[in-house]
């Protein structure tokens, strides 16, 4: 599946934004924004309560201590409700200044459950097209965890996030290409995405196991795309088995967005994404 949004007023999906108690990242709400904007779709914040504070909240030893630890307080599933009421107001305030500014639509919706649950809901009510943003640079831990995502909020064709490491989004778009059946769609997705005045604009990253690999790769490409092709069409640092070297490679690259296929090298099932977090300074737009 690759990835898509629909269009603002289809009633089909759109770019739902998961906000939460952290701060969310400047460059995370940036890139929401640009997606939307790609595919002429809107913006649902959502605002998701997670029960676990409220449990915490109910334990009768919890206290607030403040940021000197000099006082403290009773903490209290109400205080905690009208502090949490107050924060979201904040971020959905934040979201909707940036959207407007870039002409997307937008709408919010505050619920308290549990994330997974909350967005397989969110998408449910206005699917199938629907790619999940992650406000914060709390990214996934492992790609058996964006696994679960797609699996459990079923009309999910994206997830978008920022790691540690986020500092722009301006900068070419760079597509991760390991399967050359798929290069088609990827670009068309990329092509989307592409800033204007940006030189280059796009780059195709081809990540295989071998240097053998990566020259096979590098023909079926070439000839997916056609001899006409202006697009520079690079090669990572054969994968041997691990993402360590594509993702050396990526960072390098310093691109302003990155899409990339779960399950292959650069963001496989098994094991940490690790690498992802060390060398991702831009979003990452995953499909699979």
């Amino acid at each position: 599946m690759i990835a898509h949004v629909a269009e603002a007023g289809e009633q089909r999906g759109r770019v739902v934004l998961k906000l939460g108690c952290l701060q969310p990242s400047k460059v995370a709400l940036e890139a929401a924004i640009r997606v939307a904007q790609a595919f002429r779709s809107e913006i649902e914040s959502l605002f998701i309560e997670e029960p676990a504070v409220y449990d915490a909240a109910r334990l009768s030893f919890t206290r607030e201590v403040s940021l000197s630890g000099r006082q403290s307080r009773d903490f209290t599933v109400e205080s905690m409700a009208r502090e949490m009421r107050h924060l979201a107001e904040q971020l959905i305030r934040q979201v909707d200044m940036l959207a407007r500014t870039a002409e997307v639509p937008t709408r919010s919706i505050i619920v308290r459950d549990e994330p997974l649950k909350a967005m397989a809901e969110a998408c449910r009510a206005c699917g199938p097209w629907n790619v999940i943003a992650l406000a914060d640079c709390r990214m996934p831990r492992s790609g058996a965890e964006i696994r679960q995502l797609f699996d459990e909020v079923a009309d999910t064709t994206g997830l978008l996030f920022v790691g540690p490491k986020a500092r722009t989004s301006h900068g070419p778009v760079i597509v991760a290409i390991e399967d050359a059946e798929r290069v088609e769609d990827l670009v068309r997705t990329a092509s989307r995405l592409v800033l204007p005045e940006t030189e280059p604009a796009m780059q195709l990253l081809l990540v295989a196991d071998d240097e053998t690999r990566l020259g096979e790769l590098d023909g079926q490409v070439r000839l997916a795309l056609g001899p006409k092709s202006e697009l520079q069409i690079l090669r990572a640092a054969p994968a041997h088995g691990s993402p360590l070297g594509p993702a050396e490679t990526l960072r390098r690259l310093r691109g302003g967005f990155v899409i990339a296929e779960l399950g292959r090298r650069l963001v496989p099932l098994s094991g940490d994404l690790g690498h992802l977090a060390a060398a991702l300074e831009c979003p990452i737009l995953v499909v699979r």
